[in-house]
């Protein structure tokens, strides 16, 4: 990636975290409690998680894909932490217990065909330049401290993705090291495409922010192409495998999937600031930057899951 991009990206990111936008749990106010779409998502600082902590990962399909009994209560046990979005009545109920910031755009809940009844999280933002915030973060305890694998999956759907300049990115999904981005994080993004979706899948990781200068900046693009818009279109996942020390300190290593397949070849090196497991959030919503536009993202989630293993 050119400098240019690294440094504005890195810059703008800065800049919003030190405003208290973008992946922060340290934001302050109430999300409300209404069926509306949001666009502001300021919430308490919220306890951390305290739901299952069976680590291992499910062999087999899991549950309740279609309906029925709710995806985390028929996965119960398999995932460090599980979120379905099933057990709200209102999309400010759920904000509530989330925490985050917004900078332009809305939540909401989608009801209509999707993987888990009743709910789905809409997440949507309109084109700008520089910064553009609209993100969810949840602490979980205990999880990454000690980790060899974290991973983060969940059935996404993406109903628009275009007008990302090339000089741009917008990370929907993250694993961030800590409780602020500012200590870096590891995301699924959208940066600039050709054709149809105009937009391309990848991998970008932004390093602890240092006391001057830069912090470390780093993307991949997928090989496969765009996943088809409005539709379910599987599970996808992030997931940082954590390797063995070298003389040049510790190493670890960026790999997004669709489905089971991984799509960087190889797979996205983490700078040493990051190439050791910590404490960590999971962060849900549209972060994005850069020196253009920042895209018009209009995405879906369903049956997030986050493993440290």
């Amino acid at each position: 990636m050119q400098l240019g991009l690294r440094a504005s990206l890195a810059g703008a990111i800065l800049a919003a975290t030190g405003c208290g936008n973008g992946f922060s749990a340290s934001t302050a106010g109430d999300a409300g409690d209404s069926d509306a779409p949001v666009a502001d998502t300021s919430s308490p600082d919220v306890a951390a998680d305290t739901g299952p902590t069976d680590a291992s990962a499910p062999d087999a399909p899991m549950a309740s894909e279609g309906g029925g009994v709710p995806f985390c209560s028929a996965n119960m046990g398999k995932f460090t932490f599980c979120e379905d979005f099933d057990e709200y009545t209102s999309i400010g109920g759920f904000l509530g217990q989330w925490v985050g910031s917004s900078l332009g755009g809305s939540f909401s809940f989608d009801q209509s065909g999707v993987p888990s009844a009743p709910n789905a999280l809409h997440v949507v933002t309109t084109s700008t330049s520089g910064v553009r915030s609209l993100a969810i973060i949840h602490p979980i305890a205990g999880a990454g401290a000690s980790a060899s694998t974290q991973r983060l999956e969940f059935q996404l759907r993406i109903n628009e993705a275009k007008g990302i300049d090339a000089l741009s990115a917008a990370a929907v999904a993250a694993i961030v090291f800590g409780k602020d981005v500012s200590n870096g994080a590891v995301a699924l993004a959208f940066t600039n495409g050709t054709g149809t979706n105009q937009a391309t899948l990848s991998a970008v990781y932004l390093g602890p922010a240092p006391d001057s200068g830069i912090p470390a900046f780093g993307s991949a693009k997928a090989s496969s192409p765009f996943p088809t818009l409005g539709q379910w279109d599987g599970r996808f996942a992030i997931e940082i495998d954590y390797g063995p020390a070298t003389d040049a300190g510790p190493t670890a290593c960026a790999q997004i999937y669709a489905g089971t397949f991984p799509q960087l070849t190889p797979c996205l090196a983490l700078p040493p600031s990051l190439s050791h497991p910590v404490q960590t959030s999971i962060a849900l919503g549209v972060y994005s930057g850069g020196l253009g536009n920042t895209g018009t993202v209009d995405v879906e989630f369903d049956n997030v899951t986050y493993n440290a293993l």
